[in-house]
């Protein structure tokens, strides 16, 4: 058999092993914890994590006395340090490291053995390196072991050095165990120089902050390893390597002045993530057809904005079913839309189909207008295997409308800043934020509840939606106009800058919606550390002891009373912001959109996707 080798001299078989990473640093710098997150957030990308815990050698598990870095007593009673060489090179102590390192080296290459085992993308991960090693012994340079641990460092191909002050360390207890941190980091600093690999993280940082810089620097070493792979390709066997194609499709966009909601961010983030495996086309709609590429993504839109934006929905969903014939793709996932919310694209393709619940809203419409619009959307629900809710509330639903299909909750995530603790409860208006749908949206109900409470602070309205509505929220505003000082504000909407600026801002976010999937906008201001007032409706349940005020459901003197208390309170504001802003952190887009990925590589890397025929015709990209 041939064997390719490429610039480096390696054979693609070594460039196909997995991928070797170890997490250093002293014990109490929080290795083990970041070893678990990184299992985590790499597991929901589809790849397949061995995390072998390797701290220790028989010796030190049978014997656990820490090696000092300071002064230790010898036989005679005299003080001896550890770096003394004498001490350092005894034939005890090379001894015990020629057992670590062995070990070390066998626990590594099982792991890797067990990776391969498993197939597919494969990471091993292990809470202790050579570096570890070479610190805690602190052999000359020269020396046996030494040379062992070096030689098996070469073999991993990156070294993430968990590094935190001393005073962090002082603060576990290490000093009383193994001596001064400043010793420890000293050699940490000194061995870190003579070995490949090795990149420096910030362990002072939030441990979410730090876990998603180690995952780009464990995804950076996995995407150069398959540019290698790439560049040593036969050329026949260039065309087997394709990427397969994922397909999303979406009314909403950020083009669209009609909409423009929290779905179409939704839906570019999850594109971008999905790009670094697949290639991935967003469906969307548009005043004009064709396409464009933007962020690595290929956008093709259909020709439906003209007819309005109700007729334009209606007609969006009639023309997937074609456009899911017509581009050739190996998973598609359908982001609902209404009134119908689905589009039967189940019935027209044979790849797995993945319907995300952004926009399903026929239970409102029909409290609104009476329209049985959820009897084609329960019709249409059967026939999906896969569906994908934003809360647990939806989740069940989806569940009893659809018993056979696997049901998943993937929240939406939202940009992480450091909590202003100086910010906290300050602010000088209250603030809606949203597409203007003043049904939906509830935007009469709240105009109501702050004409009644006669709240202290001003009321800013920042949003643009269809020119009906907003002719509606005019009306609406004008009607409640008092006095010769306007106290509500309607400001059109909000660019990404100005967006920011109102939300640092405001005192607190007033969401009265009759209806959300998410409220997207809810956790964005969260994550400024701003309460938030809403209605208690079971879909935004993800929100409860987070920083939130809930009111039951449309009771407008109600809400009226809670926006009064915290336009009035600062310490209030101030206490539930920073528990809002606690609760943001635990919604991050790289794990909602890891968990994306995940589940593409589940559908399409299992041996069913695989013989599953892929549907003919013309690709969208070729035809015009």
């Amino acid at each position: 058999m041939t064997t390719f080798r490429g610039p480096d001299g390696r054979s693609s078989r070594e460039r196909d092993r997995p991928v070797l990473v170890a997490v250093s640093g002293p014990d109490g710098a929080g290795k083990s914890s970041l070893v678990r997150r990184l299992r985590t957030l790499l597991g929901q990308r589809g790849f397949s994590v061995v995390a072998p815990h390797c701290y220790g050698c028989v010796l030190c598990r049978r014997f656990p006395v820490p090696p000092r870095a300071a002064e230790e007593p010898d036989g005679g009673g005299r003080a001896r340090r550890a770096t003394d060489p004498e001490h350092r090179d005894s034939r005890l102590r090379r001894a015990h490291a020629f057992v670590d390192a062995g070990e070390l080296a066998t626990r590594v290459a099982a792991a890797r053995m067990l990776a391969r085992a498993r197939g597919g993308r494969a990471v091993v991960v292990t809470d202790r390196g050579p570096l570890d090693g070479l610190v805690k012994f602190d052999l000359s340079a020269g020396s046996g072991p030494a040379a062992v641990f070096r030689r098996t460092a070469r073999r991993y191909d990156l070294t993430l050095l968990l590094e935190t002050g001393p005073e962090v360390l002082r603060g576990r207890g290490w000093e009383e165990v193994a001596g001064p941190p400043t010793v420890w980091w000293a050699r940490y600093r000194s061995w870190s120089r003579r070995l490949p690999g090795i990149t420096r993280l910030d362990g002072e940082r939030a441990p979410s902050l730090v876990a998603e810089t180690a995952l780009e620097h464990v995804l950076g070493v996995v995407r150069e390893r398959e540019r290698e792979r790439e560049r040593v390709t036969p050329p026949e066997h260039g065309a087997a390597r394709q990427r397969r194609h994922v397909v999303v499709s979406s009314y909403d966009d950020a083009d669209n002045t009609a909409y423009r909601g929290g779905g179409a961010l939704v839906v570019a983030k999850m594109a971008r993530r999905l790009s670094e495996d697949f290639r991935v086309t967003v469906v969307t709609a548009g005043r004009r057809g064709g396409s464009e590429q933007r962020d690595g993504v290929r956008y093709v839109r259909l020709p439906v904005g003209r007819a309005g934006p109700r007729a334009g929905q209606v007609l969006f969903l009639a023309m997937l079913p074609f456009a899911a014939r017509r581009i050739r793709h190996d998973l598609w996932l359908e982001s609902f839309t209404p009134p119908f919310s689905t589009g039967f694209l189940p019935l027209a393709t044979a790849a797995p189909v993945v319907g995300i619940d952004q926009g399903r809203s026929t239970e409102a419409l029909w409290r609104r207008y009476h329209l049985p619009f959820f009897l084609v959307e329960r019709l249409g629900l059967r026939f999906y295997q896969h569906l994908v809710a934003m809360n647990p509330a939806d989740g069940s639903a989806l569940g009893r409308f659809s018993p056979r299909a696997d049901v998943q909750v993937i929240p939406n995530g939202v940009e992480q800043r450091p909590l202003d603790e100086s910010a906290l409860g300050t602010g000088q208006f209250v603030l809606f934020l949203g597409r203007i749908n003043t049904w939906s949206k509830g935007l009469d109900l709240l105009l109501d509840a702050y004409d009644r409470a006669r709240v202290p602070l001003d009321l800013l309205i920042a949003g643009s939606g269809t020119p009906a509505e907003e002719q509606r929220l005019a009306a609406l505003v004008s009607a409640h106009a008092h006095g010769a000082r306007p106290r509500i504000h309607w400001v059109g909407y909000a660019e990404e800058e100005r967006k920011q600026q109102l939300l640092r801002d405001s005192a607190f976010l007033a969401m009265p919606s009759r209806h959300e999937t998410f409220g997207l906008v809810a956790l964005e201001a969260m994550s400024y550390g701003k309460p938030v007032l809403h209605f208690d409706l079971p879909a935004l349940g993800w929100m409860r002891d987070g920083g939130d005020v809930a009111v039951s459901p449309f009771d407008v003197d109600a809400f009226g009373a809670r926006m009064n208390e915290l336009a009035t309170d600062a310490a209030l504001r101030r206490r539930l912001g920073r528990r809002a802003g606690l609760a943001a952190r635990h919604y991050t887009w790289d794990e909602m959109t890891g968990r994306y990925l995940a589940l593409a590589h589940r559908l399409l890397d299992s041996p069913a996707a695989a013989r599953r025929p892929r549907r003919r015709g013309a690709s969208w990209q070729t035809t015009r």
